[in-house]
């Protein structure tokens, strides 16, 4: 991706010192809320429109205020540098922008979300040339010109009391910001490109605010009571644990089999599942152990695409995440929609991880479907163990000396609903694997389902997906289901 502008976030005469306490980003550790104020903690989210095509979007917000109904501006957000966030994966998940930011009691009449230039990549599959996109068989990966820096105010009703905890989400949707008219760009003063709500999702626990989901990096800290983790690409977080946190261990790398804190340590690699709590602190309800070594290799995650981008029978990918410990990799600079250019190991060895879904009994006991290079498939989220990374003509290349499949973010609309099993329609063009349209396993006891009343309509699914031809009946796996 090419570098982005920084833009100086104007601090008003006004404005409180204000950062953020637990949580991403800038990290206030004393005072994070004098006597008197409220904390406001706020997540991101989108809900995009079936059937995009779009496999990458980077939003980078540089800081967010509030107008108080006196017409003042107060600062909730403002980072030193602009804080990127990838929207496509929030299609299903929810990322935290600051927790516990300390605001003046009062009354306010607006959100002001003041953004650096957003940028994109988008898979062209409609048989003509979209801007300076070709056309190509099957399809070209192109990057979507970039936006301009732009304040978005949002009129919200919202009302702080002394002393107490809130929380407000801020929803974009992306494609409403993607304008076609002469070629393709970004605009983000189109209608509903951004909205706020204070009203908590259904399906997330009682006592929280918003799931925090998937957020996966190196362990830089460990304690009995708190988890550091660091992502070359998102960023860090920094979440407590306590007895209730389940720890998974799909790939049965610790003693026994059975995933417990003592298999993880600084260095390794796993995936957060949590809660922000109403207390405006992250809470670990799960670890995913992805890695326990504690010298773990590099890691790139991202969309799979078919390619031969480095002149053979190779795999792009989008990148989405990536963990790097490699000095002078071109990895550690790479962000969110980098493409880099997957050369296949011959010993590189197929894994799924299975996450929040561990031990569920109905769960694919194999990894039919997902076991050899020919199950790699367009639209696959998957983790590769990278060796190798070099700058080439076509992006970075490297080579993966092991695949792991994990959750891809999809949209469509629901079709067939029988007991936990549903069909999807509607599914990215750019997605050929299914002749007919595919289903969706949920688990009761795992899958987590957000404002979902009756199934129906257009709904984004984090969920395996797994090759339909030798695989399990049900391709998709879903551990999040997300209505619209």
């Amino acid at each position: 991706m090419s570098s982005r502008k920084y833009l100086v976030f104007t601090v008003f005469a006004a404005i409180l010192l204000l950062s953020s306490c637990s949580g991403v980003k800038d990290r206030c550790v004393t005072n994070c809320n004098p006597s008197g104020n409220a904390s406001l903690s706020v997540s991101i989210s989108d809900t995009p429109p079936t059937n995009t095509t779009v496999v990458s979007f980077t939003l980078p917000i540089v800081g967010i205020s509030l107008t108080s109904s006196s017409g003042g501006q107060v600062s909730v957000f403002a980072p030193g540098a602009p804080a990127n966030f990838e929207l496509t994966r929030l299609q299903t998940d929810s990322d935290v922008v600051v927790t516990n930011a300390s605001v003046a009691a009062g009354t306010y009449t607006a959100i002001n979300v003041t953004l650096g230039a957003a940028t994109g990549t988008f898979i062209n599959n409609s048989g003509a040339q979209v801007g300076n996109c070709p056309a190509a068989n099957p399809f070209s990966v192109c990057g979507i010109p970039s936006g301009a820096t732009t304040t978005i105010t949002v009129p919200i009703s919202l009302t702080l009391t002394s002393n107490a905890n809130q929380w407000l989400d801020l929803d974009f949707n992306y494609n409403n910001a993607i304008v076609t008219t002469g070629g393709i760009g970004i605009d983000m003063q189109q209608p509903n490109v951004l909205t706020a709500t204070t009203t908590t999702p259904i399906g997330v626990p009682t006592g929280d605010f918003a799931f925090v989901d998937d957020f996966t990096g190196h362990v830089t800290a460990i304690s009995g009571s708190s988890i550091s983790l660091s992502s070359t690409v998102r960023g860090t977080l920094t979440a407590t644990i306590n007895g209730s946190t389940q720890v998974f261990d799909p790939q049965q790398q610790c003693s026994g089999g059975v995933g417990s804190l003592n298999c993880i340590g600084v260095g390794s690699i796993v995936s957060l599942q949590g809660v922000l709590t109403n207390t405006g602190t992250i809470l670990a309800t799960s670890l995913d152990v992805i890695d326990s070594s504690k010298t773990p290799v590099d890691e790139v995650e991202g969309t799979i695409y078919p390619s031969t981008c480095n002149g053979g029978s190779n795999f792009g990918m989008i990148l989405s995440d990536s963990s790097i410990t490699t000095g002078g990799s071109p990895l550690a600079s790479a962000g969110f929609g980098s493409g880099v250019c997957l050369t296949i190991s011959p010993t590189a060895t197929p894994l799924v991880d299975f996450g929040i879904l561990t031990g569920q009994p109905t769960l694919p006991a194999t990894n039919a479907g997902f076991s050899t290079v020919g199950d790699l498939l367009a639209g696959q989220t998957i983790r590769a163990k990278v060796t190798g990374a070099a700058t080439g003509t076509n992006g970075i290349n490297a080579t993966a000396t092991a695949l792991i499949l994990r959750f891809s973010r999809l949209t469509g609309t629901v079709g067939t609903v029988s007991g936990p099993v549903f069909g999807i329609n509607g599914l990215p063009t750019y997605i050929t694997a299914f002749t007919v349209p595919p289903s969706v396993q949920t688990y009761t006891n795992a899958t987590l389902f957000e404002n979902v009343t009756t199934l129906s309509g257009t709904v984004s699914i984090s969920a395996l997906f797994y090759n339909p031809i030798g695989g399990p009946v049900q391709s998709f796996q879903a551990a999040k289901v997300r209505q619209h």
